[in-house]
């Protein structure tokens, strides 16, 4: 009989490395996997018809990413013990998945070696090896005085989406927030983008995300 505390979900993008996980929480921690997922919105979908015990995913995901699942998690099922993965170790994105409600956070490079002790440990939040290392992304770089001048050219409008930005929220979710539409968010977003110099797959959600104190203020 299946044990349900040893039950788990994998949700990354990339097929080869979630395989590589599949097969480390399969073969070298005994633990039944019970769904795959590829993007965020899919990972809740699956979250919801299996519930189990344990999720391990990405951080930077198509839909919805890992910040969004964990939000998630915390309305509607806070007993997963969800870990994340990233290529990420800037400690910002640490504790954002803290504050979350994370168990864990690893890098992708540290993965193979420490999933097993991660997911076994007892510590309140594993974080691994590499974890606090300078992301060399341009935004690591950026100023508080190049970002205040850049901030000056955004918008009203464009500044209330980067500020729910800040709290990880989707395009939709800002949307309902803003009782705008999706194409507008969406609009904003790629302005803001410009304006900021974060062209480029979740960069501007890690601008915002490493510089929250100094947008929100």
């Amino acid at each position: 009989m299946m044990d349900p505390e040893q039950t788990a979900i994998v949700c990354d993008d990339h097929p080869i490395f979630r395989a590589g996980v599949v097969s480390s929480l399969t073969n070298g921690l005994g633990l039944t996997v019970l769904a795959e997922a590829a993007d965020g919105e899919s990972c809740i979908a699956k979250l919801k018809l299996y519930e189990p015990r344990i999720l391990v995913a990405d951080l930077s995901m198509p839909l919805t990413d890992g910040f969004g699942v964990l939000e998630w998690i915390g309305r509607n099922q806070p007993g997963i013990r969800a870990f994340i993965l990233s290529m990420h170790t800037d400690i910002s994105f640490v504790q954002r998945a803290r504050e979350l409600g994370a168990a864990g956070f690893m890098a992708k490079e540290d993965a193979e070696s420490e999933l097993a002790a991660a997911i076994g440990s007892n510590t309140p939040f594993y974080t691994s090896e590499s974890i606090g290392r300078k992301s060399r992304s341009v935004m690591s770089d950026l100023s508080a005085y190049a970002l205040a001048e850049k901030l000056r050219k955004v918008s009203d409008a464009e500044r209330r989406v980067l500020v729910l930005l800040t709290q990880s929220m989707t395009s939709r979710e800002i949307a309902e927030q803003l009782f705008i539409s999706v194409r507008t968010v969406q609009a904003h977003r790629v302005s803001l983008a410009t304006k900021l110099g974060a062209q480029g797959p979740n960069k501007l959600l890690e601008l915002a995300i490493r510089h929250r104190d100094q947008i929100l203020g």
